[in-house]
C-alpha cells in the first residue's frame, strides 16, 4: 500500500526535523522552553529493531559482528560501518515516519532529532533544518549515550593499551565528517541550513531555529 506523500506530509505537519550535529542540545533548549515533545530517531532504533524482521529489514536484524568475527561494532572496516548504516537508516525510517504519524495527534509539536533516511523524509516533511558545525572542538562521544561505547572499549580485558587507543581513533574515525563542507543532500533537497561553530552558544543557535521554524510566531 502505498500513501500519497501529500497525505503523510499533512499528517506530519506538526512534526519539526532536526538534524546534522548539535540537534539533540537544541531539541532539548527548545523542549525546555516551550514544552515542545522530542522524539529521538537514537532512542528509537532499540524497539524498531526488536520489531524488525529479515524479510522486511535485512540489514536492521544482521549481526555484523558476528559475520566479522569481532567484538565491538568500532572494529568493523570503516565502509562497512558507512553501508550498514546507509542501508539501517533506510529501513528505519518508515518505522519512524509511522511512529510519528501515531504520535503528531497527542503533541501540539513534535521536534524529531536524529538520523534518517533524508530522502525517504524530505517529500513529506513541512519542516526541517541542518545544524552544519564549522569548528575543531565538537565531540560526538561526549553524551552519555554515546559514552557508552569507549567505557565498552576501554573495559575490554582481552585488548592491549595500545589495541585500544587504535580502536578508539577507529571509532572517531568513523563517526567524524568525511569533510568539512556542507552535505549535499542538503542543498539538494533544500533543506534549510544553520552554521555554528565554537564560539556560537546554544541559545544563539537555538534562536535561528526557532525563526526558521516560526516558533515564537506561534
Amino acid at each position: 500500500m502505498n500513501i500519497p506523500d501529500a497525505v503523510i506530509r499533512r499528517r506530519l505537519a506538526n512534526v519539526y526535523f532536526l538534524w546534522g550535529r548539535g540537534k539533540t542540545t537544541i531539541a532539548g533548549f527548545l523542549a525546555e522552553k516551550y514544552g515542545f515533545y522530542v522524539y529521538s530517531t537514537d532512542d528509537s532504533r532499540r524497539w524498531h529493531m526488536a520489531d524488525a524482521v529479515p524479510e522486511d529489514q535485512p540489514y536492521m536484524c544482521r549481526d555484523f559482528m558476528a559475520e566479522y568475527g569481532v567484538k565491538s561494532f568500532w572494529e568493523l572496516p570503516s565502509e562497512v560501518i558507512d553501508e550498514r548504516e546507509k542501508h539501517f537508516l533506510r529501513e528505519m525510517t518508515p518505522m519512524v515516519i509511522a511512529d510519528l504519524i501515531a504520535l503528531a495527534p497527542q503533541h501540539r509539536i513534535i521536534l524529531c532529532e536524529g538520523d534518517l533516511d533524508y530522502e525517504t523524509v524530505a517529500p513529506v516533511a513541512s519542516h526541517t533544518v541542518h545544524l552544519h558545525y564549522c569548528g575543531n572542538g565538537f565531540d560526538w562521544f561526549n553524551r552519555p549515550d554515546h559514552a557508552d561505547s569507549l567505557r565498552a572499549i576501554e573495559a575490554r580485558a582481552d585488548l592491549t593499551r595500545e589495541e585500544k587507543d587504535r580502536l578508539i581513533q577507529a571509532a572517531y574515525r568513523a563517526v567524524a565528517p568525511k569533510e568539512r563542507n556542507l552535505p549535499e543532500w542538503v542543498v539538494r533537497l533544500k533543506v534549510k541550513n544553520i552554521d555554528w561553530d565554537d564560539g556560537t552558544g546554544v541559545k544563539q543557535t537555538a534562536g535561528e531555529v526557532e525563526s526558521c521554524f516560526g516558533f515564537g510566531e506561534q
